[in-house]
This record gives structure tokens, C-alpha cells and sequence, in this order.
């Protein structure tokens, strides 16, 4: 069912976050088992386990092979593609394209490719490096405090120190729409001093479908994070099925409210815990 969930008469499943989930330098998969950390992995390793790979990726005929140097080059493919995304919208400093055919692992949704660059004198103080911007936006103990648009963000397994499995559930955007839940495969890694970040969807073996919330399971994202003199240089792609129609002018309208709102707490987080 699409209808909106009463989350107050039914019991939550998804507690908050326990101490031995957080991701710390002893890490556990989902049934609490510890596991051993691997090191870094190199620019030709594969990097994802069979396991993670989603339906699509494990096809015979799906040829993009999951190394750090085919993450980097698809990255900054699709940073540098001027040809195929067209100019969405330029507002709150944020500038947006759309890129109507998608990507090699899903043709059928758009690409949303966001510009974005926060000023270092945003912050209340010297201390804000690329790192601390990604443990505020990836950590579960630090994200969940802020972001207001999930529930639940949690790493349910970890493969290495690179590489996890995110499962997260987005609240509801409107009155009778359900909830919406992800589960990733995420790697996390920095070259050269340039925060890396990929994500698509695994197979649903990892964390079951709840009947309750609908499942994304058509999801791309990648971001990079860069420091320059004066500010810090931000660009994420998402490609996602939300499973509810929704046209480009009203992604043009709302997308510059919805980054800026995002963004500002992030911010407001940071220069209050620091």
C-alpha cells in the first residue's frame, strides 16, 4: 500500500542507533558479529563482494568492473559532461542539470548532477576540513542528529573500512505517501585530498523488504568534496526511482529550497558542536 503510514499505533522496528553499530574502529555486520578490518583497498581491487552487487549489476552483460579507477573516472565523467545535462535550474547557489537518459547502471531515470560551494567563513571557526564534512554527512551518530528527513540511518554490515552496506528510511514528503527506505553499498575514499563517494542499490537479500515502507531499489549517487582558499567545493549526482512521478519544473522549483534547508543544517550542526 502508498498510504500513509500511522507510525504512533504500530510498533517502530527501527530502534535509534546502538553504541556497537556506529562506525568506530571496531565495526559489526547486522547480526552483531565482529568482524576483521582490511586496509585500504588499491586502484585496481574490486571493490564490492558478489553479494552487494544488485540484479542489474550481476547480469553477464553488465561490463563495469568495481575498482576505485573506474569510480574515479565515472566520477568525474559525469562531473565534466557538458553535453548531456542540460541546465535545470541556477538558484541559492546551488547550480542543477538533468541528464533525461541516465547512466550505465540505469537508463530508464534521469541524472541529477548539484553544484555547490559552502564558505569557509560559514563556519564560526578554522576547524572545518573536507573530513569533518564527511563524518557529518555520512556518520550515523552525527547525521541522524541533524538531518531531518530520515528516520532511521544505520550501517547494517561493513565489509572494510571503505566499504559498507547503508540502510536508511526517509520520511514521508506528503500526506499519504509511504515512507521510503534505501539500502546501499557505499565506498568511502579519499585520493589525492579529494573526499570520494559512490553508492548504488544492493540486492534486497541484505536487509528484507518491510511491507510497510517502500523500497528505492533503482539508486546512483556520487559526490565529491574538495577544499579550496575560501570555500569548500561540493558536487553530488543522484540517479533514484522515488516511485512517484515527479516532473522537472517541480524539481527546479523545490530542489534549490530542499539543498539549501539540507545544507544549512548540516552547517548549523557543525558550528554548534564545534
Amino acid at each position: 500500500s502508498d498510504l500513509e503510514i500511522n507510525n504512533e499505533q504500530k510498533e517502530d522496528k527501527y530502534s535509534t542507533i546502538t553504541p556497537q553499530q556506529q562506525i568506530g574502529n571496531t565495526n559489526f555486520n547486522q547480526n552483531n558479529n565482529e568482524i576483521e578490518m582490511s586496509t585500504a583497498l588499491s586502484i585496481e581491487e574490486e571493490i564490492f563482494p558478489k553479494k552487494y552487487l544488485n540484479e542489474a549489476e550481476a547480469k553477464s552483460d553488465f561490463k563495469f568492473i568495481f575498482n576505485k579507477e573506474n569510480i574515479i573516472k565515472f566520477i568525474e565523467e559525469q562531473i565534466n559532461d557538458k553535453s548531456s545535462y542540460k541546465s535545470l535550474v541556477n538558484k541559492n547557489g546551488f547550480d542543477i542539470y538533468i541528464k533525461e537518459t541516465g547512466s550505465i547502471f540505469n537508463s530508464e531515470f534521469p541524472m541529477i548532477k548539484m553544484f555547490y560551494k559552502i564558505p569557509k567563513s560559514t563556519f564560526t571557526h578554522n576547524k572545518v576540513t573536507v573530513k569533518l564534512l564527511d563524518d557529518y554527512m555520512n556518520k550515523p551518530e552525527k547525521r541522524i542528529k541533524w538531518d531531518k528527513t530520515i528516520r532511521y540511518y544505520n550501517i547494517v554490515e561493513r565489509h572494510n573500512e571503505e566499504v559498507y552496506i547503508l540502510h536508511y528510511i526517509c520520511k514521508s514528503p506528503m500526506i499519504f505517501v509511504s515512507e521510503r527506505d534505501v539500502v546501499d553499498k557505499r565506498y568511502d575514499f579519499y585520493e589525492n585530498g579529494i573526499y570520494y563517494d559512490f553508492s548504488s542499490s544492493t540486492n534486497n537479500d541484505i536487509v528484507p523488504i518491510d511491507d510497510d515502507i517502500v523500497r528505492i531499489t533503482d539508486h546512483c549517487s556520487v559526490c565529491k568534496i574538495l577544499e579550496e582558499n575560501d570555500c569548500f567545493d561540493i558536487i553530488s549526482i543522484t540517479q533514484v526511482d522515488t516511485k512517484f512521478n515527479v516532473p522537472p519544473s517541480m524539481l527546479s522549483a523545490q530542489l534549490p529550497i530542499k539543498y539549501k534547508d539540507w545544507y544549512d543544517a548540516m552547517v548549523n550542526e557543525i558550528n554548534e558542536r564545534n
